[in-house]
């Protein structure tokens, strides 16, 4: 009992921050885990946690990771960890870490016995353990049925029962002599595990031949043959039970949100190499990349080749929530261990706020010394680079100066008195406070420095660090956020241009104030100000020239239509004819999804292979392997559900490509904005039009990188389900205040992009929805009274087509006959 209490306060001391822990507290070995973490918890520290139970909970997910015995330096045959964690592949199979498969096979749920007995069978076990090679201990492997295996243990045990109750105990033969041929199952480990046997025969005074050494020797030797049938079946390496060559690569598949990548270096040396895979085409790349950076899943999908990709195992390293104090260290292809860069700095952060309390104990003049030190780690949170990881030591490195730095200059302020309790609330509430203080706290110090948000961003975890309202994912930039609420010092009187660089060094050095300190009366009446500068002269002369300038274009707009009347309606033609292909289109995918049988959906297939000749050779698979299930199986008149859900969810997504590749979302949304800011003098709409555009931009590009991993994915065979493939995200529309900016300038609204992705869920009804008409070009209102061509159901509105009639009595879409209501009513019946 002592020991194993001893080495899980190994763990909780590495854990939890010392400054958390009072010096006075001792572990009491005679109470269990739970009890211990509470009379810790007294001292008021830890009130973070909701309860004892969830910080032993944290402490556990800790420690659980392949090797932490030595990694802790803890007695190997104190197993003090949980069983070893899960994680799903994207086949949803389970596979866990190979060293860890020690752990699975824990004899305890199989040996009832105690005593020597026990201590003996966990002895000759561990013994049978370090002889065999695990490898790296990053590798993985499918996860053992155990309870299956265990069941099928303790059968064949009940019935060698009877076998050892008639052994002959009188026989003077050694012990491999009698049991080599009695064993219940021979293995590549039976001679070892009876050399083992002959060993405790010299250290216990017990009969040679006795039922408990017997007893001892079968469970064991079906323990070994349970685990050499396992890996024999699976195939996996792991000598001398089995020297099979890697056969399917297994690559761990990391997560921050919807990012999803892998170790590069990993990719290449320890799995593809491995299994005597052409790595030739990216290996320069990757030599020439730091050692922890990373591939995307969708760059991996295009530098690999398609038929291997159909081999890799990918499994999801996926964990259910951020830990307080560290995260459960991530083992390296080197034999070391690493964690993500955006949870070292994290976990720098939480010492600070939690453990240092520097919000607390330190004043403002002394952020110098944080800031420096920040400065002086720049070099290990690139601000530039994709997800990558960091290794423990350079985590250990970090820390060591954030140590040094608070003990020279900070650690005095830290005497200062303890703060007084004012809150009554307990338990779960008391924590809910304590951690909504803290992400407060987090996102006040990573504006404070920018580099820490810059860094936060660019490895795409805002969410993963609980940022609110960043500002760089709004599509703003920080000396915006930092030249903003510092302005208003320095524009107590209208500025002229020649002092205009003087107001830049003064906001350079605004970053430098304190967020905290009380503002000043003096800045709320330079603030009022500033409120009232846009009443000024200068500010209102553009309205009159702009207001002055539309009639001027309405004449020279319907002069232009009445002298290239010809070359008009040529490119309305055109612009009709490629969103009508384009809505057929998804007419016809959508009719033929639901009413199509199996030929007509081989059909479709072979269209679309013709169309895409980089997936030929992937889907002329899988139409010839349909063609040979309809040849053998007539009885089945339909495919498989899941493959057709995937195979519509892919049409969908290929539908969705070719509407992207036509209207080129990012192109209309820059050319938009330009023409508002070319078109305005008001310098707060230009920053809210680039603001716009930099954040319909950024949205639009995720929302195109999304369609390209979702097909990559389902064209490398990563789903069995099609509730597996991740929902796309809305596409982007123009916020409601950019919207009011364009129609107040331009006197109409700006023209809609990508009207099919954003009412593509929606069914088609018998009128098409028009957003613009085709003669003005404008777009037309609820309000507006439109007229409806009876054969092709296009609008107009009323005042365009009367005007047009005029002129030719036709459809201005398709030519087809077209009478003013106004000039022929209906006749009466």
């Amino acid at each position: 009992m002592s020991s194993f209490v001893n080495e899980f306060e190994k763990v909780l001391r590495d854990f939890i921050p010392k400054e958390l822990i009072p010096a006075m507290w001792k572990f009491d070995e005679k109470k269990t885990r739970v009890r211990n973490i509470q009379s810790l918890m007294k001292g008021g520290q830890l009130e973070i946690f909701e309860n004892a139970e969830q910080l032993e909970i944290q402490i556990g997910d800790y420690m659980c990771f392949p090797k932490n015995v030595e990694f802790f330096k803890m007695d190997p045959f104190e197993r003090i960890a949980p069983t070893p964690l899960e994680y799903l592949s994207l086949k949803n199979k389970e596979y866990i870490y190979k060293t860890d498969l020690c752990l699975m096979f824990d004899y305890d749920d199989i040996f009832p016995e105690n005593g020597w007995q026990r201590s003996a069978a966990d002895w000759i076990l561990n013994e049978c353990w370090t002889k065999m090679q695990f490898g790296d201990h990053h590798e993985m492997i499918v996860k053992p049925d155990m309870e299956k295996i265990i069941e099928e243990i303790n059968k064949a045990l009940d019935q060698q029962d009877s076998v050892i109750k008639t052994l002959n105990t009188s026989q003077k033969a050694t012990f491999y002599e009698t049991f080599s041929e009695k064993l219940p199952v021979r293995t590549v480990m039976s001679d070892f595990i009876l050399g083992c046997m002959e060993d405790i025969i010299e250290k216990y005074p017990v009969k040679k031949y006795s039922a408990e050494l017997s007893r001892i020797l079968a469970g064991v030797a079906l323990v070994m043959g349970a685990i050499e049938d396992f890996v024999r079946k699976e195939s996996i390496h792991l000598p001398p039970l089995n020297s099979v060559p890697l056969t399917k690569p297994v690559i761990r598949l990391f997560s921050i949100d919807k990012n999803h990548f892998v170790i590069a270096h990993e990719l290449l040396k320890k799995t593809l190499k491995n299994c005597k895979i052409d790595v030739s085409e990216f290996e320069k790349e990757v030599n020439g990349m730091p050692k922890l950076s990373t591939f995307t899943f969708r760059e991996v999908s295009q530098k690999v080749d398609k038929d291997v990709m159909k081999n890799l195992e990918f499994v999801k390293m996926e964990t259910d929530s951020l830990l307080i104090f560290k995260q459960t260290p991530i083992p390296t292809y080197d034999g070391g261990y690493c964690t993500l860069a955006v949870d070292a700095l994290r976990d720098i952060l939480m010492d600070m706020i939690l453990a240092k309390k520097v919000f607390q104990t330190i004043e403002e003049k002394d952020w110098i010394h944080i800031k420096q030190f920040f400065k002086s780690i720049e070099a290990y949170f690139d601000q530039t680079k994709a997800v990558y990881f960091i290794d423990l030591k350079d985590v250990e490195t970090i820390k060591e100066l954030w140590e040094n730095i608070y003990n020279t200059h900070l650690k005095k302020f830290s005497l200062s008195p303890k703060l007084k309790k004012t809150s009554k609330t307990t338990g779960s509430a008391s924590s809910h406070l304590h951690q909504e203080v803290m992400q407060c706290q987090i996102n006040s110090l990573v504006r404070k420095i920018p580099m820490l948000l810059k860094f936060i961003h660019q490895q795409g975890a805002c969410d993963r660090m609980s940022i609110v309202g960043c500002e760089l994912c709004d599509g703003k930039t920080l000396t915006e956020e930092i030249e903003e609420p510092l302005g208003s010092e320095t524009e107590e009187e209208p500025l002229s241009e020649e002092i205009k660089p003087e107001s830049k060094e003064l906001n350079a050095e605004a970053p430098e104030q304190s967020a905290d300190t009380e503002e000043k009366p003096s800045q709320k009446k330079k603030k009022s100000k500033k409120a009232k500068q846009p009443t000024l002269p200068e500010e209102s002369k553009p309205e009159p020239k702009e207001s002055n300038a539309c009639p001027k274009c309405e004449r020279a707009g319907k002069f232009t239509r009445e002298a290239n009347e010809k070359l008009r309606l040529s490119k309305i033609e055109v612009k009709q004819l490629k969103k009508d292909l384009i809505r057929n289109q998804l007419e016809n995918e959508e009719i033929k999804q639901k009413v199509m049988d199996k030929d007509e959906r081989i059909r479709m297939l072979e269209k679309l292979l013709e169309e895409k000749d980089d997936v030929i050779k992937d889907q002329a698979a899988i139409i010839e392997d349909l063609r040979r299930v309809e040849e053998k199986e007539d009885s089945q008149t339909l495919i498989d559900e899941e493959t057709a859900k995937i195979e519509n969810i892919k049409c969908n997504l290929m539908a969705i490509k070719g509407i992207l590749r036509t209207e080129s979302p990012v192109t209309k949304c820059t050319e938009i904005v330009n023409r508002l800011i070319m078109n305005t003098k008001n310098k707060k709409t230009k920053q809210t039009a680039g603001m716009e555009m930099r954040r319909f931009t950024k949205k639009a590009t995720e929302y195109m990188e999304g369609v390209e991993d979702r097909l990559a994915m389902i064209q490398c065979n990563q789903f069995d389900k099609a509730e597996e493939i991740p929902e796309l995200p809305k596409f982007p529309v123009f916020s409601q205040e950019f919207l009011e900016a364009y129609k107040n300038i331009m006197n109409s609204r700006p023209p809609v992009i990508c009207q099919q992705l954003l009412s593509l869920s929606e069914k088609v009804s018998d009128e098409l929805e028009d957003t613009e008409c085709v003669i003005c070009l404008n777009n037309m209102d609820v309000e507006d009274e439109t007229t409806k061509c009876g054969c092709c159901k296009r609008r107009y509105h009323n005042g365009c087509i009367q005007d047009w009639l005029k002129v030719k009595m036709t459809c201005p879409t398709c030519n087809s006959g077209l009478l003013d209501e106004e000039e022929f009513p209906v006749l009466a019946r």
